[in-house]
């Protein structure tokens, strides 16, 4: 299982490095392999993302040794919050791809969104998928995974640093300067964020006294 969980997580720093090397260089964007690339590189990061609590899902302890649960007999209580946080993510999916239709229906070509959820985040899908991941990784019951959302937020931070600085700011110029001023955040905006930080704290206690079987 850990060679797996390895090799899933291998894939998903070297999808970053290989997007960043070929599908952001402003030589490389329009080539037929950056081209090719961007086609297929959410598809690649999404599988090895999901895959992870999947395979390390404690349900799967009969099969994985090494998955432990973390949650134990507070899981039922988790299994709700993560359905609640999938629900949320998948309403701001929602809300951001029907912002952007709309624009590009009114314009007739992409415009800079700032206006909805595009007022809390710069971000929000993006955001919406780390929240996906959680609720997924909650109700799997996940250790590694769980370890592993630290990481991907910091991957997701650099992407949307990365984004900004080859595709956005060339794009828009002064326009996203002004709108980074106005919406600071790049993924979530007070008070969300202090929810999530709140929520993070709680979920690694309690795991932390489960796993030591303090409870």
């Amino acid at each position: 299982m850990l060679i797996i969980i390895i090799f899933l997580i291998s894939s998903i720093i070297i999808n970053f490095l290989v997007y960043w090397r070929i599908g952001l260089k402003r030589k490389k964007r329009n080539s037929e392999l950056s081209i090719f690339f961007k086609k297929i590189q959410p598809i690649i990061g999404i599988i090895s993302i999901i895959f992870i609590p999947i395979i390390n899902s404690s349900f799967l302890q009969p099969y994985f040794i090494e998955n432990v649960s973390f949650f134990r007999q507070y899981w039922t209580w988790f299994l709700v919050i993560g359905i609640i946080i999938i629900i949320i993510g998948i309403k701001i999916i929602s809300l951001a791809k029907k912002k952007l239709k709309t624009a590009n229906n009114v314009e007739r070509s992409q415009k800079l969104l700032t206006k909805g959820v595009y007022e809390i985040a710069r971000h929000p899908i993006y955001f919406s998928w780390i929240l996906i991941y959680l609720g997924i990784t909650f109700i799997l019951d996940s250790f590694i995974a769980l370890i592993f959302s630290i990481v991907l937020v910091i991957l997701t931070e650099l992407l949307c640093i990365l984004e900004e600085k080859h595709l956005l700011m060339p794009k828009f110029g002064e326009s996203y300067d002004h709108y980074k001023k106005k919406t600071p955040y790049r993924l979530i905006s007070p008070p969300y964020n202090y929810i999530l930080i709140i929520m993070a704290i709680i979920v690694t206690y309690i795991g932390f006294l489960n796993f030591f079987n303090v409870l």
